[in-house]
């Protein structure tokens, strides 16, 4: 993970350089919620770099970061928060760095509303996990048991994203912009493995499917336009 940072800034500082002209690039930075499962604030932010390819329309590529934080939580009698006397939580917090190839298209009068698309892969910064399975029925034929494991050996080290979004942008001054973006970001894959069909820990009240929240954010930045013209993102010759 060290030695590919270095080369994807370089690479993108190389590009920067033979793109003097129809190009925006900025940073941002923000924070958002799992529509599932969420257990705390999704902390994301990063690089944005486009240059123009046709009539109002952009490629680019992102170098995002993004954390996730979820509570697997599922108990007897539809109980939360540990109060069951059966059941499996999952607790994981874990982060991830992400190159994402970007399709923008412009609208708007002045081309001051962006909306994108992109997808790539996300390598893993940074994560924790742990579960706790328990059971102290003893209608169920077995002995009562509590146990919390350390799961962290099980979240993946690489992970897929797609997303799309809309982006504001407000004139500053001159070749500056400030932006609002809403995000919509979904995963491939999952983030973990805990749980799986062939995970010796599974009880009936693991997970069934994929732990892959979705996650909606709320970011701002400012941005660089190369071209400038009466507070206009886009004219005939950006």
């Amino acid at each position: 993970m060290k030695q590919i940072l270095p080369v994807v800034f370089l690479s993108f500082c190389s590009l920067i350089g033979h793109s003097q002209t129809n190009t925006i690039w900025g940073i941002y930075a923000g924070a958002g919620a799992s529509t599932v499962y969420n257990y705390d604030v999704g902390i994301s932010g990063g690089f944005d770099f486009a240059k123009q390819v046709g009539n109002r329309t952009a490629i680019g590529a992102s170098l995002k970061y993004q954390s996730y934080a979820f509570l697997y939580d599922k108990e007897a009698n539809f109980v939360n928060n540990g109060g069951g006397n059966a059941g499996v939580s999952i607790l994981n917090k874990s982060s991830y760095f992400f190159v994402t190839p970007k399709v923008s298209q412009y609208f708007g009068k002045h081309g001051c509303l962006e909306v994108y698309v992109d997808g790539g892969a996300g390598f893993k910064m940074s994560g924790t996990e742990t579960m706790r399975k328990w059971d102290y029925n003893n209608a169920t034929g077995t002995v009562p048991y509590d146990s919390i494991l350390n799961t962290s050996k099980n979240i993946n080290s690489m992970v897929l994203r797609f997303g799309f979004g809309l982006t504001e942008y407000v004139h500053l001054s001159n070749h500056w912009w400030f932006t609002i973006t809403e995000d919509c970001g979904f995963l491939g894959n999952t983030l973990s493995k805990t749980s799986n069909v062939d995970d010796p820990s599974r009880t009936s009240y693991s997970p069934n499917g994929r732990l892959n929240p979705n996650y909606f954010s709320l970011q701002i930045g400012i941005f660089h336009t190369r071209y400038w013209e009466e507070h206009k993102m886009w004219t005939v010759k950006w």
